[in-house]
């Protein structure tokens, strides 16, 4: 499908011991989320979506949440070719999918999703 961009999940530790998990995109758009995690979280899977709804759907899915519903109707609007550029560039030759990004040490996949 056209423009589907990979997407990371990421569970970021709570002082409580559970892990809050959370979604960005790969590569350099996701980078200020990632900013944002604590040390100690981990890269726990990725997954693939065309357009926010279709990757909300299948992060909902994977966590049992139910249903995603979506708030707005651009939600349903496929990702911009602009977006696709930036990580086709990015993952072309540069990193491996599924290696560190941000300055953080490598982390296992434990799950790919399309």
């Amino acid at each position: 499908m056209k423009n589907n961009l990979i997407h990371e999940i990421w569970l970021d530790p709570e002082p409580d011991g559970q892990m809050l998990p959370g979604l960005c995109l790969a590569g350099p758009m996701g980078d200020d989320f990632r900013a944002l995690l604590k040390p100690g979280a981990v890269k726990a899977a990725e997954l693939r979506g065309h357009s926010h709804f279709d990757a909300m759907t299948k992060y909902w899915k994977l966590q049992g949440w139910g249903k995603y519903e979506a708030r707005c109707s651009q939600d349903h609007e496929p990702y911009p070719d602009e977006w696709s550029a930036i990580q086709r560039t990015f993952f072309d030759g540069r990193i491996e999918v599924g290696s560190a990004v941000s300055g953080r040490s490598r982390n296992l996949v434990c799950a790919s999703l399309s």
